[in-house]
């Protein structure tokens, strides 16, 4: 079995500090499009919120299918670590896609390679050249991420890159992803007016 685990916690200071999963591309929120495309690979997926309103906001907005689960923030002021660790207290499977919600043009294929080359590992990360990670478009392990995210809370460690120290981690690098998504759409998102007309395919 498999999980995604979308955190869509964030909003947008560009978009008028609106809800980021919220935002409408080709008349659909973000949300929308990244469960869709994460549905085709796993089988169980958590929405992660930093609060009941905003949950409230996106199931009345995006229909949401029965069966999605949803998870809210327990401690204030942690963003990625907090809804990682509400998130993996409700998850089924010891497989996790975890990913932020806006990144429509999410490659299937890439995905599934990450989840095959987890065994072993508590998480498989793609990495740039330039060594920056790819930790919210990463596949994790339930136990072990779920451990380190409490460390990480416990100690008042709010930055990503202390979760990855706490971890057995399989970098990927993106030139080997670079074979099944040659643009590497896979990690583009949205953070401007300027990127929604680029997912559109759009000139600005």
């Amino acid at each position: 079995m498999r999980t995604t685990v979308i955190l869509a916690g964030g909003t947008s200071s560009r978009f008028g500090f609106r809800d980021k999963s919220l935002i409408k591309l080709d008349g659909e929120p973000l949300l929308v499009h990244v469960i869709h495309k994460v549905k085709r690979v796993a089988d169980e997926v958590v929405l992660s919120f930093q609060s009941e309103e905003q949950a409230e906001r996106a199931v009345k907005m995006c229909d949401l299918e029965r069966g999605i689960k949803i998870a809210i923030d327990c401690v204030d002021g942690y963003g990625p670590i907090a809804g990682i660790n509400a998130a993996m207290k409700l998850v089924d499977s010891d497989s996790t896609f975890i990913v932020a919600c806006d990144m429509p043009n999410l490659n299937t294929d890439v995905i599934e390679l990450l989840f095959n080359l987890l065994e072993g590992y508590d998480a498989v990360v793609p990495i740039w050249e330039n060594g920056y990670i790819e930790g919210l478009h990463s596949v994790y392990t339930r136990g072990a991420t779920l451990r380190a995210t409490e460390e990480c809370i416990r100690l008042g460690e709010r930055k990503l890159l202390m979760l990855m120290n706490r971890l057995n981690v399989r970098y990927v690098p993106v030139e080997e992803i670079r074979k099944l998504d040659p643009r590497l759409l896979t990690f583009s998102n949205i953070n401007s007016e300027e990127d929604l007309h680029l997912s559109r395919g759009e000139e600005v």
